[in-house]
């Protein structure tokens, strides 16, 4: 299984920063795994702007993950897709996409662990942690026994998100994760390195490479 990085950050919608500005930015403070979410965009403006986020996140050595749609991610080149509830299958990504491709899947509840049978998928995202206005109409918030055991049962490596911060690094590491998804915490930043270089610092306290 490879080696991911202990955290991931997701841009964001509708701030001060687009898309791809956001990528460089917190490639610049260290970050090594950028996961595009952008919605509401027709699949042409969708594969252009992912495009440009996977050069981006190149040019910094940096994983590009497309969040959603394994289409756009074969068409932008990226590194792999994490799938929502409503998204396609990973049995359905992995062929799309190949047996080097990462992929991602979303557990807020134990029934979604039966998406994890299907195609191999190399990590989850577990959660909400807590309520976060970034993403609209989330699954209820877990509470810390609720977590850990949805990361201990779904026996994959695990990223705790909603709401987290370096704050709850610590916590997060206690519950079984094996790092931490942030989105706001950097892309909402007045100084978007600088949150990067903080955060990054952090995670690798917590989950130190060797």
């Amino acid at each position: 299984m490879r080696r991911l990085p202990s955290l991931q950050f997701l841009t964001l919608d509708g701030t001060a920063q687009g898309h791809v500005s956001q990528a460089r930015e917190a490639c610049a403070g260290g970050v090594r795994w950028v996961q595009l979410r952008a919605k509401g965009l027709v699949l042409d403006e969708w594969v252009d702007l992912a495009r440009e986020v996977v050069a981006t996140c190149r040019a910094h050595g940096a994983l590009c993950t497309i969040n959603d749609s394994p289409e756009v991610a074969l068409a932008a080149g990226a590194d792999g897709v994490h799938l929502g509830r409503a998204d396609a299958s990973p049995a359905a990504a992995r062929i799309l996409l190949g047996p080097a491709a990462l992929i991602g899947v979303t557990l807020n509840h134990r029934s979604d662990l039966a998406r994890l049978g299907d195609g191999r998928p190399d990590y989850v995202g577990v959660g909400p942690f807590r309520a976060t206005p970034t993403k609209s109409g989330h699954a209820p918030v877990h509470t810390a026994e609720s977590l850990a055991a949805l990361i201990a049962a779904a026996g994959l490596p695990a990223y705790a998100i909603g709401g987290v911060n370096a704050a709850d690094f610590p916590e997060l590491h206690r519950l079984g994760a094996a790092g931490a998804a942030v989105s706001a915490a950097i892309a909402t930043a007045p100084d978007i390195t600088g949150a990067a270089v903080r955060l990054v610092s952090a995670a690798e306290a917590c989950w130190p490479r060797s």
